[in-house]
């Protein structure tokens, strides 16, 4: 694959995971660290082959393995895209979004992090339809092209692609509520800050997200959701927020944030609160604090 030959990769790839006889050292008594690098080194290996049939447009063939091999590694990013790319490659589009909330919620249930830049690039792909990712399907050699796949391969994804906002697509239609949405958005224009109260469960999250999504030229650089029920230290918002507007790659919640923060302090980093203005203020951006009352 670093050659840019993924026809080639597939081939050695093939012939070096025949040779696979799991599982490894198992008459051993002590086969624990061995066995644990050898079959690390098998999972590296058949996912690289994934990689490879993605590149060479054979996404129908390799997704029922991928989905069962995140099924097994639910946590493994690299996997998720692969899959991702796969749903996105067979036009299942609704399954591919459908999958990366439940990637997103993992993540932040177990880790308390947010997706990496792999998966958050795919999200904004499939949330722009008009600029289509697939693979260079017009280089693949003789045979190697999927049936039924013909022209010229779309135009890769630009150097430093960032998706404007990462609200998700939502699945269901939003009925009954037009009224709401207009006065909404009218307040959006009116002012900087808007603050939505209500009950728990009277549809806040989605009131919101459906009045943003109108935000046009005031939002140009895109409507940045950022979900701060993880959050349970008031000091965590600003990373958190950071995070969700594609500042920074992760963010640690309870566990190992005040260590973060002492090593940003003894470094002489800028705080989260200067970064996240110096990153807003160059930009017209709309964010959605969900989930805010409690921090």
């Amino acid at each position: 694959l670093a050659d840019g030959d993924p026809a080639k990769a597939a081939v050695v790839l093939d012939d070096a995971l025949a040779l696979w006889r799991g599982p490894v050292l198992a008459d051993l008594p002590d086969r624990t660290a061995e066995a644990a690098r050898w079959e690390t080194r098998h999972f590296d290996a058949l996912r690289t082959r994934h990689t490879a049939a993605l590149d060479l447009g054979q996404a129908e063939h390799s997704l029922p393995e991928l989905t069962a091999l995140c099924d097994g590694h639910p946590l493994d990013e690299p996997l998720q895209a692969l899959r991702l790319r796969a749903l996105r490659d067979t036009g299942r589009t609704a399954e591919a979004l459908a999958a990366y909330e439940a990637v997103r919620r993992l993540l932040a249930d177990r880790l308390g992090t947010d997706p990496g830049r792999e998966l958050r690039d795919l999200h904004g792909g499939l949330l722009a339809p008009a600029d289509p990712v697939r693979p260079a399907l017009a280089d693949a050699p003789p045979g190697t092209r999927p049936p039924g796949t013909r022209g010229p391969a779309a135009a890769p994804v630009p150097e430093g692609f960032r998706p404007r906002g990462n609200l998700r697509a939502r699945l269901t239609s939003f009925v009954g509520r037009d009224g709401d949405v207009e006065r909404l958005r009218a307040d959006l224009a009116a002012t900087r800050l808007v603050t939505l109260l209500g009950p728990g469960g009277a549809g806040k999250t989605r009131l919101s997200q459906e009045a943003a999504e109108g935000a046009g030229d005031a939002a140009r650089d895109g409507v940045w959701l950022a979900e701060l029920a993880p959050v349970d230290d008031p000091a965590d918002v600003p990373e958190a927020v950071l995070t969700a507007v594609g500042a920074r790659e992760t963010v640690l919640y309870r566990a190992g944030a005040e260590e973060m923060r002492a090593a940003t302090a003894s470094e002489g980093q800028d705080t989260a609160v200067e970064r996240l203005v110096e990153h807003c203020g160059r930009r017209r951006m709309l964010i959605v604090l969900d989930n805010c009352e409690h921090v």
